[in-house]
């Protein structure tokens, strides 16, 4: 587990928190009228980060595993994960594929290889 992780769109270090309470803080703390900030768990680091609210979609984490065991992010859905699709299409090099859960808990993203 690494104490940092890079944000897709601009390749810039992340800040990590601890727990959820400790990126809570964060967000009150430097939260502003025109940005508003929420955190959020990261599958690849295991850390928590902070995002602007108006980039939030809807998700969960599932018991879903991806090909590294980190949990999969469940959709609640279709359009949010086609949007975050496409943002990440946009910002990477690399193509995924929309499917939904086989637990019925929402919508996956996975990588076209």
């Amino acid at each position: 587990m690494s104490n940092y992780c890079k944000c897709l769109k601009t390749g810039l270090p992340l800040s990590c928190f601890d727990s959820k309470s400790a990126a809570r803080r964060y967000t009150k703390k430097y939260r502003t009228k025109y940005r508003k900030t929420v955190p959020y768990m990261c599958t690849h680091c295991d850390y928590w980060h902070v995002r602007s609210k108006k980039s939030d979609v809807h998700y969960r984490l599932c018991k879903c595993r991806g090909q590294k065991g980190q949990l999969k992010r469940a959709y609640l859905s279709l359009s949010d994960a086609e949007r975050t699709r496409d943002k990440v299409d946009e910002m990477r090099s690399i193509t995924l594929k929309v499917y939904e859960c086989p637990r019925g808990s929402g919508w996956h993203l996975t990588s076209i290889e």
